[in-house]
This record gives C-alpha cells, structure tokens and sequence, in this order.
C-alpha cells in the first residue's frame, strides 16, 4: 500500500520560507522560500524492492523525493533517489568506510553496513540516507554524517521520515542549516537560516 493519504496530503501541500544571515555579514538578511518536489512513482516497480517497513509504500507514493528545496539555487535538505540512482550513490559512499581498519569495523560500523541500501543523500555534503535490509534495524533511516564518521537515525522507516519532515525541531533546523547556503550565480553570497516559517504554523529557530 503506497503511503497514509494525510501524510502524502500533507507533503505536497506544505510549503514555506526560511528567514537567513549572510554568513559574517549577520546585518544583511535575506528571505528563501521552500518546497518538496516529488517524482511521479514508476508502476510496478515497488514491489521488486525489498520487503522492509516502509519502503513499498514510500516508492509507490514517489519515484523520488527532495525536501526542503530551494528552487532558485537547487539547494536542498534531503534527497531520496529513485531506485535506478542507488547503485551509483552506493559507489560514492563506500568509499568513506576504506579508512576503517578491519580491526576496528566492529566498534565503528553497524551490523547491517554491508547489506544497507543508499536511498538517498544531503546534497552536496558528502553525506548519505541508509536503510538497512536486514536485523532489527531493517527499514529505519540512518544519516551517515562523515564529519564525525557517525549514524544518526532519521525515522523508524521512510514514512516515518517524511513525517518527522514536516515539523522540524530546533536541532534538525539547525543539522540542515549546516549543509545549505543557497548559493546563487553570479554572486558567491552564503547564507545562514535562522528561522523557518511554513504553512502548518511552525516557527522554528536554529539552536544556538
């Protein structure tokens, strides 16, 4: 079954902006609005992915999915891929794991580091989206931030993701924040959010 009608009711209708600082330049504000751009799902083809919570009916709604999109730069928070990309983001995320010794992979990776898929990444960061596949893990969404060589969980699964989205707390705000600067040509301007607006109510604040 694709994903609960309210919640894919509620992503494609939510929208807003972000209020930002220039980066050392804290006077000079600018406003950036946001939206979630999503790829029509391709029949047939959720059901040859693996069977993990929440991952069907996640590919059944969308064939592809970028949150928190800034049109005007192409900046965004989140991007989960159509399956046909996994492969190639599979290839640039091994390669982060190749500094770990084999001694040390006990203490540094997770169990189901072999088996995981590469669903999506954060623009432009160099960080990755992992669903494991198997364990009791499988489904959940785990961040791979290679700045601190840590995995952070996002959601119980996909679903559970998308609807963490979609009210942000002062931490995620603030995790997103870290990746974008809404860099637009000719310019080379970069921009630090402060406050996120949107249309469910929210007003959210980066964390000091």
């Amino acid at each position: 079954m694709p994903l609960e009608p309210a919640l894919y009711a509620a992503l494609e209708a939510h929208a807003g902006h972000f209020v930002c600082s220039e980066i050392h330049n804290a006077k000079a504000t600018r406003t950036v609005p946001f939206c979630h751009r999503g790829q029509a799902p391709e029949p047939g083809l959720a059901q040859t992915l693996p069977d993990v919570p929440g991952l069907r009916a996640f590919y059944e709604s969308y064939g592809a999915l970028t949150l928190y999109l800034d049109a005007e730069s192409g900046d965004a928070a989140y991007q989960l891929a159509h399956p046909s990309e996994w492969a190639e983001l599979d290839g640039y995320f091994r390669p982060w794991l190749e500094c770990v010794d084999p001694d040390e992979a006990e203490e540094y990776l997770p169990a189901w580091i072999d088996t995981c898929l590469v669903v999506g990444e954060i623009p432009q960061s160099g960080n990755y989206l992992l669903l494991p596949t198997t364990g009791a893990e499988a489904g959940k969404v785990f961040e791979f931030e290679h700045d601190g060589f840590d995995f952070i969980e996002l959601g119980h699964s996909l679903p559970d993701f998308a609807r963490r989205v979609l009210d942000l707390n002062p931490a995620q705000l603030t995790a997103i924040a870290s990746h974008v600067r809404f860099i637009t040509p000719p310019e080379s301007r970069q921009w630090w959010i402060e406050t996120l607006h949107d249309n469910r109510g929210n007003v959210i604040h980066t964390a000091a």
